[in-house]
Formats: structure tokens, C-alpha cells, sequence
């Protein structure tokens, strides 16, 4: 005779596995896709990046419509030596330099390379203050650079673009503290390094909060087109600074043209020894002349100078500079590089784009002032 209890234990049972197996296994869930941005397109494969790093770095919404173009801002990130902006460091600025490549295709590049590049002497600096997001700071001491020189090293979030990202451990250094994007270079040489706040590690304004100032700050932010020469910033446009003797007249629109070899001569530089000139735009190299090129273009190569974009220059680019295909066009140039000891790094061109006029427009977005 069954017993019972067994009965509707069994059949408790089999009815479990029935519902069991009726349920379908969740399908994975779709993940959501960032729109791609042109041109700059590497910024937007940061956003897993992103939303990697530490608390307080500054994440953003890869479903955000806006987030390719928002990507693109606070790329200009300044370098200052004893309160004087002498460079930016964004992956279109860098100067000619050693890198590394790694095995999964991240590039590295060394402090001490980059201070030497820019031309400081690497002996000479008591110490280099990386500020990252909510102002706060990681620092390295000149002593400490000279003695684990291989140790500093830094890259680009995009791989060759994007926002300059600290990639050492701080274990042992005098500031263990951890700065992950560079948002601003500060570099001591003649002058006292500033205090960074034990607790809070920034640099404490008067009001007893962390402050965004430079220290010793002096001359103007650099906000226009930057012009450099093996690597070393010489100087930057200002409307309001350029001479007569560059005026070629004016386009059919009306707008003043100015011409680009003698703007370089304005610095110091003698056009007759360019070995090489690249016109940058963000992190894109858009045109190219060697020595020939650039002597037989010199004379008729101009620039306008568009308002409201803070000095950046508007280039008419002959053709034979660009990318195979193309035809003349005009371009907006975040930094003229000079090339008369040294040679340009091994580069592709890139097409001029209205991407490529955006990334100009919006690196340096914190600038609100008028040139």
C-alpha cells in the first residue's frame, strides 16, 4: 500500500522540476552604446575608461547625446614652471619623444623625457605637482625623478588622445597621494614649491578651501593658437598683439588675412632654417610641409582670426599639405609646431573636418574671457 505523505512529497517534486525547467535563462542585457564622435572618435572608447576610475574623477553618461562633444573639453591642460605657462600637455601638443607601446597597445611616455623636451632640465626642478579633479594633488620631487627616472610615466586615457592620465604607484614617494586624470601641471624650479595641505592635499587657498589658482601665477593664460619650436612653446596668438606687417589684405568675406611665416617670425624663429612645419588641430595633424613646401608656400600661406574663439587662428591649407584627395580648405589650428634641430614624430594626417574644428573650439572651454 502507498504511502501518503511520499505520494505528495513526489509529487511536490516532479512539479518543482517542471516549473524548473520551464523558465527560460535571462537573455544578457544589451549594454548601451555611446554615440561614436568623428575624427576624435578615440574619445569616445573612453567611456569605459571612465567609469573606471576612482571615485571623484569625474564620470560621465555615455547615453548623454552631448557626450562625444563633452568629451572633447578641458583637453588643453596647462603647464606651468614657477607660475609661467610654458606648455600644454595633450597627446597633439606633445613634443618629439621616446614612448613605449604595450603589449595590449596603450602608449607611455616618461616624465623625465617630457620636462626635457619642453626644456627643463630635470636636475633643476625641486618638484612637479600633478592636480586632478576637485583640485587636489600627487606630486613628485625633483630628487625622487632623477632617481627612479623610469618610474614617472604617463598616457593618454583615448590611447592617442584624450585626457593625460598619471600611470605610476606612489608607494614610498614623499605625497603617496593618488592623482589619476592631469587636469593642470605645476613645476617648481627657482621657486619654493608650494605647500600642499597634509589633509586635504591641494594647496589651500586664504579662505581655508582647496584652490584652482596657480602659484606665482604671471602673464596671461594661454588661450589662443600655440606656436612651437622643437617642442618648446615660444609664445601663443593674441588679436590684439598681431602687427600690421603680417596683413595680406582681406578675403572676399571681408576678413583680415594674415600671413603665417611672418607670424612665426614674430616669435624669433627665422622661416629661412624650418626644417618642418605640422598645423595641429586638438590631437590631429591636418597639414604637413617639409623645408621645400614650406619655403614655396611661405609667402602666400594665411591665416584669418575668427571672433569669439579666443586667438585660435583659421588657416587656409593648401592642398598639397593635406591628406591625398583633398582640396584647399580652411581649418581652425590649436597649435602651429616648428620643426629646425629636430624632427616631427612619424604621424598620419588626418582630413579636416568640422570635427576637427570642434576639438579646437572646445579643449579649452573654460575660457569664458574675451582675447
Amino acid at each position: 500500500m502507498a504511502n501518503p505523505l511520499r505520494t505528495q512529497l513526489l509529487v511536490v517534486l516532479v512539479a518543482g522540476a517542471l516549473v524548473a525547467c520551464s523558465k527560460k535563462a535571462p537573455e544578457p542585457t544589451a549594454k548601451p552604446v555611446g554615440p561614436a564622435f568623428p575624427q576624435a572618435a578615440a574619445l569616445a572608447a573612453a567611456t569605459k575608461a571612465e567609469a573606471a576610475a576612482k571615485a571623484g574623477e569625474g564620470k560621465l553618461d555615455p547615453n548623454d547625446p552631448k557626450h562625444g562633444a563633452r568629451k572633447l573639453m578641458g583637453l588643453d591642460v596647462g603647464v606651468f614652471v614657477d607660475g609661467v605657462q610654458a606648455s600644454v600637455l595633450r597627446y597633439g601638443d606633445l613634443p618629439s619623444m621616446p614612448s613605449e607601446t604595450l603589449e595590449g597597445g596603450a602608449v607611455r611616455y616618461k616624465l623625465v623625457d617630457y620636462v626635457k623636451a619642453i626644456g627643463i632640465a630635470p636636475a633643476s626642478i625641486k618638484s612637479i605637482h600633478l592636480h586632478g579633479n576637485g583640485d587636489r594633488i600627487g606630486s613628485v620631487e625633483g630628487s625622487e625623478l632623477l632617481k627612479e627616472p623610469n618610474r614617472f610615466q604617463f598616457q593618454f586615457l583615448s590611447g592617442l588622445t584624450g585626457t593625460p592620465t598619471v600611470r605610476w604607484d606612489t608607494d614610498g614617494l614623499k605625497n603617496e597621494f593618488v592623482v589619476h586624470e592631469i587636469r593642470k601641471v605645476t613645476i617648481y624650479v627657482k621657486k619654493a614649491s608650494a605647500i600642499i595641505d597634509a589633509k586635504k592635499s591641494c594647496h589651500v587657498g586664504a579662505d581655508g578651501e582647496c584652490s584652482d589658482a596657480v602659484p606665482y601665477a604671471s602673464g596671461d593664460a594661454v588661450k589662443g593658437t600655440r606656436i612651437y619650436v622643437d617642442g618648446k612653446m615660444v609664445g601663443f596668438v593674441k588679436r590684439r598683439q598681431l602687427a600690421d606687417a603680417l596683413v595680406m589684405g582681406d578675403t572676399p568675406a571681408g576678413e583680415r588675412k594674415y600671413n603665417v611665416a611672418k607670424l612665426v617670425a614674430g616669435f624669433g624663429v627665422d622661416p629661412t632654417g624650418i626644417k618642418a612645419m605640422d598645423l595641429v588641430a586638438g590631437d590631429d595633424v591636418i597639414a604637413h610641409a617639409d623645408a621645400a613646401k614650406f619655403a614655396q608656400l611661405a609667402p602666400e600661406l594665411f591665416f584669418t582670426l575668427p571672433k569669439h574663439n579666443h586667438g585660435k587662428v583659421r588657416v587656409h591649407v593648401p592642398a598639397t599639405l593635406q591628406v591625398a584627395g583633398s582640396s584647399d580648405k580652411d581649418a581652425l589650428i590649436s597649435s602651429v609646431q616648428i620643426f629646425k634641430s629636430t624632427k616631427p614624430a612619424s604621424r598620419e594626417l588626418s582630413a579636416i573636418s568640422e570635427d576637427t574644428d570642434l576639438s579646437v573650439q572646445l579643449a579649452s572651454n573654460t575660457a569664458t574671457s574675451r582675447d
